[in-house]
């Protein structure tokens, strides 16, 4: 099961395994009750745990089962969207060349959970013949999705609109399956009647057009084809008839057909098959070092590096390999890629060998010295750049992770874990910007007087911008409550209590208010008022009081 945080609602499921369906979990449902379910039929959850790039996209993403049952976990919508564009490219290799990623508006349909692609749309116009007929078609589809492993439903309609609405409405009793897939097939006229019992957000209609219709009770397709055609533009806005329209397919639309980016490829094909682990990994170095040389040429390195092995009797093998900078170091690639391949048992005979860099990037050019060398700074950046690669690639990239700042003001959501391997680094340095009037609306900071006194007399009490070490240097996950025994006239606390601690300690010196708070977009408003503190025993604290509940907490130490 995934989850993420709507900015409303908090956190809720987008997408559950057909076992967690069959608990009672459904999509839009609070994390709590669905955690609920799956608690009570033996599953632990997991909520730290991420999918690993490259994983399989959500609508397809089956159970995966242990000793610890199902797994919960957060939703990557960047890990999401890239398996997507995988299997974008994989249909466009052996299904239709026309591809596209489902094109999305600015504001999200009435039903859609998350903005953004959860649906591939193929154009297959005339291509049936090629397979047999359109039933051979459709059954090859399922069978690449099968072999990555991949569960979905697919609909084969005249009309995009069509497809889209059976492939997310269309109802189990008229499907056929295809192993674990759904499968629909509408042929062109009985488009109009077998739309007719579907819901209305199956035509992917705004959200305020789709309240509208349920308040006059129109529930389904047939019930709105009902109404004159000449009030829907005026009542329901100019969408909705372009929406039908194309859905019934008379009006087009047009898909913005998903091409992969180019790539750096070394082939060989194998004078016999083999699966002699020497002389498949001397072939591999032999492409690697080609592939090294045609991007030296360019000045730019690999930051990932894809391998695939085709065997004779059994589906292909897919090595891939993610680096921290951009290198044509030809030596350490191979060094990478030969760790990747020892892992594999190989079931068939391999007879050719395809290497492709995906992702590159400019290589840093270091400038030497007068006496031809270059410095030991430069030296140690490479060294550390190895050592994280030989590290991510041995322990898996979703275990060596860097931080980057995010945009909440609240201290613990501060910063996001992101892998170090296999993506480009941002270059980008942020700009400083002029100071102009006003407060900003998540983090505000109340004046106070700067004349204070000694805690033992009242305490001194200075801004919040005055002490340079503004944040601790030991941030809690979680903020442990206190009790404040005694409060300042000023608000921080005289006296505190931790519920390990044998006494009060008493307060010396205190230091803000620092007021932080979230913004409105973000749901239900959480303010606070932060104060650094020093206690009689030395340590300096942060504490912060919770507006509205006028509860103390404990989110850090200073040392």
């Amino acid at each position: 099961m995934l989850w993420h945080t709507d900015p409303r609602r908090g956190r809720t499921v987008v997408a559950a395994s057909a076992a967690a369906v069959r608990r009672g979990v459904r999509p839009a449902m609070p994390l709590v009750e669905a955690r609920t379910l799956l608690q009570s039929s033996g599953a632990t959850p997991m909520p730290g745990a991420t999918p690993m790039p490259g994983a399989t996209p959500m609508r397809g993403a089956t159970e995966r089962r242990g000793d610890t049952g199902p797994v919960i976990a957060a939703h990557d919508p960047a890990a999401d969207l890239t398996a997507l564009r995988d299997l974008a490219e994989t249909l466009s290799l052996e299904i239709s060349p026309l591809v596209a990623l489902e094109p999305l508006e600015k504001a999200r349909w009435a039903g859609q959970h998350l903005h953004q692609p959860d649906a591939l749309l193929l154009d297959v116009t005339g291509l049936g013949r090629w397979f047999g007929d359109e039933a051979q078609l459709l059954h090859q589809a399922t069978t690449v999705l099968r072999r990555h492993g991949l569960s979905a439903r697919l609909a084969l309609c005249s009309s995009v609109g069509a497809a889209w609405a059976f492939a997310h409405y269309g109802p189990e009793s008229s499907a056929m399956r295809h192993g674990s897939c759904r499968v629909w097939q509408v042929p062109a006229a009985e488009t109009q009647a077998a739309l007719a019992t579907l819901p209305v957000a199956c035509l992917r209609l705004p959200v305020p057009a789709a309240e509208k219709l349920h308040r006059l009770g129109i529930a389904t397709v047939d019930e709105l084809l009902q109404l004159p055609r000449s009030g829907l533009t005026s009542r329901l806005g100019p969408q909705v008839l372009t929406r039908i329209d194309q859905a019934l397919g008379t009006v087009d639309q047009t898909l913005p057909v998903h091409h992969a980016a180019p790539e750096d490829v070394a082939t060989t094909d194998l004078e016999y098959p083999t699966n002699a682990t020497d002389l498949l990994k001397h072939r591999l170095q032999g492409l690697v070092e080609r592939l090294a040389q045609q991007l030296s040429r360019r000045q730019h390195g690999v930051l990932r590096l894809a391998c695939r092995l085709d065997l004779v009797q059994a589906p292909s093998r897919h090595l891939r390999v993610g680096l921290f900078a951009p290198t044509a170091d030809a030596a350490h690639l191979t060094g990478l890629l030969h760790n990747v391949f020892e892992q594999q048992r190989l079931p068939s005979a391999v007879h050719r060998i395809v290497l492709a860099a995906p992702l590159t990037g400019p290589l840093q050019a270091i400038q030497q010295s007068l006496l031809g060398e270059t410095g030991a700074g430069a030296a140690d950046q490479k060294r550390f750049a190895q050592l994280i690669d030989n590290l991510s690639n041995r322990l898996g990239a979703d275990r060596v992770l860097g931080l980057r700042p995010s945009k909440d003001p609240l201290p613990e959501r501060a910063y996001k874990t992101v892998p170090l391997t296999g993506r480009l680094q941002s270059r980008n340095r942020r700009r400083g910007s002029r100071a102009v009037g006003g407060e900003s609306n998540t983090s505000r900071r109340r004046k106070a007087p700067r004349d204070g006194k000694r805690a033992g007399d009242n305490g001194v009490y200075r801004s919040a911008l005055d002490v340079p070490l503004r944040r601790p240097l030991d941030l809690l996950s979680q903020p442990e409550p206190i009790e404040a025994v005694e409060l300042h006239v000023e608000g921080w606390p005289q006296q505190i209590r931790l519920p390990r601690w044998p006494a009060a300690q008493r307060t010396v010196r205190a230091w803000g208010p620092e007021r932080i708070e979230t913004g409105w977009w973000q749901g239900p408003s959480i303010r606070r008022d932060y104060y650094r503190i020093e206690i009689e025993t030395g340590p300096w604290l942060w504490i912060y009081r919770q507006l509205g509940t006028d509860r103390w907490w404990l989110h850090g130490w200073f040392g």
